[in-house]
């Protein structure tokens, strides 16, 4: 609870005498939600802004809202006989958050916010695991879910909206948890739905073509990143050197801070000698404390980065890092991040998340060098996004994979069969008949791959990962990868 005088002298928002003495008790940006004592925050959106709804924000017994300054005059002059007061803001997104950080919540001390096209839902999931095996209280809001890894609630999106965000993590600030792992996806940061929020520590992990369809181009893709890095205050950042964007990401960067690699051995975090198993990869880490022999329970090579960017991001916070790097050896693979179904004498099946032509590489690479079998890949493509990456996602499926079965994936208001043929694009027709399978129906492209495997063969089916629904025409319609193939599975005969 606090008065308008007070959010004046905080923000220097320019408040009308008469209002000074106004009390609030609650912050609203969603005019269905304000009542008499609220204080409504006009924000700027992707389609409708919070302006559009000043009509409605002032039949809910709003008094008091703050808007653009440019606006200010001709929105107060169409509420005509309106009780509802205007506040002008230069900037009201940095109004909200500073209202929100002096007068509403309460943070948690170690906010480690990781953005990138991939990984950046496995670093986190591996953060929040490292600090709970070191006996913090920890939790993650992301892909996987929001709150702590013992009681997570689903997202709805990445990154919740600005108010929201805050709110939970007042609310983490009152569980008493003290690290929180945060995926700040580019459109959170274009939209600055992050703005305010106490980042003690930001990681990038590497860029590839995502989300063009929103950006328009990698340049502003890279230039979305890149702002999570220049946030203020911040006490650490951590790079990945062997990205071609690191030296991009480490412009204008004024915290310190830590590199990761696997190829530089300049890096402050270095894994050198990789050996790679049927049940993980062993490498030798060298810190700024020395080296030391690490093993690590998890396949693929893009895992052994994903582990120094947790260490690295943690580093200077734990008060052990030899503990750090024990906790290692127990980290458990993030939900549909290569997570594989094992069963003795039937193909290894591994369900991911790939879902960009890099990734997709990345996958079948890391399967490849973890097995002495072939290994196939069952993938589709979203409909409703970047159409130029479809073609590019076939192609380095074939290029690395021994036979690719191409699927639906989400086709949400798209026709399946007119992704398929997007993908389709260039394609020899020789490679259709001998290596490229296709099959509209993700079900039965499982059933397929699996049955044409041998054991000691890998299938990786690509695409949804940790999803438990396919996206068709706005209906999700309950499908889970992992499922499917347990059941594709127990009916398989060599």
């Amino acid at each position: 609870m606090f008065t308008l005088l007070q959010l004046a002298k905080k923000t220097g928002l320019t408040v009308p005498t008469d209002l000074l003495g106004c009390v609030v008790d609650n912050v609203q940006t969603d005019s269905r939600e304000v009542s008499s004592t609220s204080l409504f925050f006009a924000l700027p959106g992707v389609v409708h802004n919070g302006w559009d709804y000043l009509h409605s924000v002032a039949k809910g017994g709003c008094k008091v809202a703050i808007v653009p300054d440019y606006l200010c005059s001709s929105l107060q002059a169409s509420l005509a006989d309106s009780p509802l007061i205007l506040i002008p803001s230069a900037d009201v997104v940095r109004s909200l958050s500073q209202c929100l950080n002096d007068f509403v919540c309460q943070y948690p001390d170690n906010i480690i916010a990781v953005t990138g096209t991939n990984g950046k839902s496995s670093i986190s999931y591996y953060i929040a695991q490292l600090t709970r095996f070191l006996h913090f209280k920890s939790g993650i809001v992301g892909t996987f879910g929001v709150g702590s890894l013992d009681d997570l609630k689903e997202a709805k999106q990445t990154t919740p909206d600005q108010l929201m965000l805050h709110l939970t993590f007042d609310d983490f600030f009152k569980q008493g948890l003290q690290y929180v792992a945060f995926e700040a996806s580019s459109h959170s940061l274009d939209q600055r739905r992050v703005d305010g929020i106490p980042f003690k520590c930001a990681v990038f992990s590497n860029l590839s073509r995502d989300h063009l369809d929103y950006h328009g181009s990698m340049e502003a893709y890279a230039e979305a990143k890149r702002k999570l890095l220049q946030y203020p205050n911040l006490e650490r950042v951590v790079l990945n050197l062997d990205d071609d964007y690191c030296d991009f990401m480490s412009k204008e960067v004024v915290a310190p801070i830590y590199t990761y690699s696997i190829k530089n051995s300049s890096a402050d975090f270095f894994a050198s000698n990789l050996e790679y198993g049927a049940n993980g990869t062993s490498f030798v880490l060298n810190t700024p404390n020395g080296a030391q022999t690490v093993f690590l329970p998890l396949l693929g090579r893009f895992n052994v980065e994903n582990a120094l960017a947790s260490i690295a991001a943690l580093w200077d916070e734990v008060p052990n890092v030899s503990l750090l790097l024990d906790a290692v050896e127990s980290l458990q693979g993030a939900p549909g991040r290569m997570q594989k179904i094992n069963v003795n004498g039937k193909p290894l099946v591994v369900v991911d998340y790939a879902h960009t032509p890099d990734a997709l590489s990345s996958a079948i690479s890391a399967l490849k060098v973890h097995s002495n079998g072939r290994v196939f890949c069952v993938f589709g493509c979203g409909g409703d996004r970047d159409k130029g990456k479809r073609p590019l996602m076939t192609a380095a499926a074939l290029k690395e994979a021994d036979g690719v079965w191409l699927t639906s994936d989400n086709p949400r208001t798209e026709n399946p069969n007119d992704i398929l043929s997007d993908a389709l694009n260039g394609v020899d027709l020789q490679v259709l008949k001998s290596r490229l399978w296709k099959h509209v129906d993700r079900h039965q492209a499982i059933i397929d791959a699996i049955h044409y495997s041998r054991p000691g063969d890998v299938v990786l089916i690509a695409g949804k990962g940790h999803e438990t629904y396919q996206d068709v025409m706005g209906v999700k319609h309950f499908f889970d990868d992992v499922l499917e193939a347990q059941k594709a599975l127990e009916h398989y005969a060599n």
